[in-house]
């Protein structure tokens, strides 16, 4: 995965309601280049159970087909997570995990598909999402919007935020979500 070009972006949107939600993209330089891990958690103590994430993430030395599960498995239990989706691109693959109510999503072609456990391909074109919970309608384009990748940095967490705030604007759900787009 190229990180020249690619967008991030991490936002929460719609009205609070009985449980708390925060997404967060972060970059790691691991063993045989660099990793951008995209995580979203939901529950009572949806903040400091990403901080248990990112804690895991910070002793991620080398990017292996079991990382992002151990990553989405780094916080703490229900109901203070109660949902944490954590897409983890090195090279030109998605590790994909997801507990709880949160899911993985890729959208190719304009059509976007729900992700299972595991190691996904990455093509040119193609965004991942983490989302708190589950809910984003599959089977037809989330992103409706143009966005332009930051052209003063090669990795900015906010590139992406303007296209994502409209993909959701539809959706009334309380949502955390974190995305890439590769070029």
């Amino acid at each position: 995965m190229a990180t020249m070009g690619t967008q991030y972006g991490a936002i929460v949107h719609g009205r609070r309601g009985d449980t708390d939600v925060t997404s967060t993209v972060e970059a790691r330089s691991v063993e045989g280049g660099r990793s951008v891990a995209l995580i979203a958690v939901q529950g009572t103590l949806a903040t400091p159970s990403l901080e248990s994430v990112k804690g895991a993430l910070a002793g991620v030395t080398r990017v292996t087909e079991g990382a992002a599960a151990t990553l989405a498995k780094a916080a703490p239990p229900p109901p203070y997570a109660s949902g944490v989706a954590v897409v983890l691109l090195f090279a030109d693959v998605a590790h994909v995990a997801a507990h709880g109510g949160a899911r993985c999503y890729r959208e190719r072609g304009g059509v976007l598909e729900e992700l299972a456990a595991g190691v996904h391909d990455a093509q040119p074109g193609d965004a991942f999402v983490a989302a708190s919970h589950a809910g984003l309608q599959v089977g037809r384009a989330f992103f409706t919007t143009a966005s332009r990748a930051a052209t003063d940095a090669e990795f900015r967490n906010n590139a992406l935020d303007a296209a994502l705030e409209a993909a959701l604007a539809p959706y009334s759900t309380f949502v955390a979500v974190a995305a890439a787009r590769l070029p």
